[in-house]
């Protein structure tokens, strides 16, 4: 009897003892705690977390726009023959360089010498860095007006700044005289040719020692369409297609070539629709 007594005595002191224990540790943090992963930016030990990493931030550097105005009335010669009191269209491009930046807008101008008038129907155009886009001027020329070359100055501006970033010089090449024709090469078809299918795109261009107005299209000397030239280009294109269903046979194709004073250079090919 005294030997179970003790036996309970004993357990029942190991079990004070084991709450003694336990209770002056309680201060102690004995749960591993989280410690931050510098390589991740998450935890270690328990569950971890990451973040994406940040996109690095857009550079954006503006620089200073080009103009450039795309008429020419020979090879890489700027400028547009018009006679006293024509109007001509002038292409205006404008070339925004900035670099990783959203769109811009950028303003135009022409100034023409005393006597001109000028038209700018839109002034304003916004583009995107490392893009282009492009503008019209109108230019009137006196009534009464000297031969030659009259300048011209194209110019670019970002948008809200007084100051012209580029400039850019054209010409009103005045005259009053020609008694040349223009020039036709390049037909298609050409003399002699055999063509086929269900149609068939007639071609031909044409240039003039001053401007080609107009290009006719005849087939067996019936008309057919014009193309009606430009000011921008001194070179003049025509493009027809023609149906060519049933017609079958020999054919002939004039082109006529007009300028501003009346003078026509004619050229005729033969085919034959096979």
């Amino acid at each position: 009897m005294v030997r179970i007594f003790a036996s309970r005595l004993g357990r029942l002191l190991l079990g004070i003892w084991v709450v003694m224990l336990v209770t002056s540790v309680t201060g102690l943090d004995l749960v591993p705690t989280a410690s931050k992963n510098p390589s991740h930016g998450g935890t270690s030990g328990g569950t971890t977390t990451s973040s994406k990493p940040s996109k690095p931030s857009r550079s954006c550097t503006t620089n200073a726009p080009t103009v450039f105005v795309e008429n020419t009335w020979a090879w890489g010669s700027p400028g547009s023959w018009g006679l006293p009191g024509q109007q001509l269209g002038y292409q205006i491009e404008v070339t925004n360089y900035d670099s990783g930046c959203g769109p811009s807008s950028f303003v135009i101008g022409m100034s023409a010498p005393d006597g001109f008038s000028v038209s700018v129907p839109t002034s304003t155009i916004s583009l995107k860095s490392m893009s282009a886009g492009f503008l019209w001027a109108y230019v009137t020329s006196p009534n009464v007006i000297a031969d030659g070359d009259h300048a011209l100055i194209a110019s670019v501006q970002r948008a809200g700044t007084s100051t012209a970033s580029a400039t850019f010089t054209s010409y009103y090449k005045a005259y009053s005289a020609d008694t040349t024709a223009p020039t036709l090469f390049f037909p298609n078809p050409w003399d002699g040719a055999t063509i086929s299918g269900s149609s068939y795109n007639f071609v031909v261009s044409s240039t003039d020692d001053h401007a080609v107005q107009k290009i006719d299209l005849l087939i067996d000397y019936a008309y057919v369409t014009t193309a009606t030239c430009d000011d921008v280009s001194y070179m003049c294109h025509l493009n027809y297609k023609w149906g060519m269903q049933g017609a079958t046979g020999q054919h002939t194709a004039t082109f006529e070539s007009f300028d501003w004073m009346g003078n026509v250079g004619v050229m005729t090919v033969t085919f034959t629709v096979g």
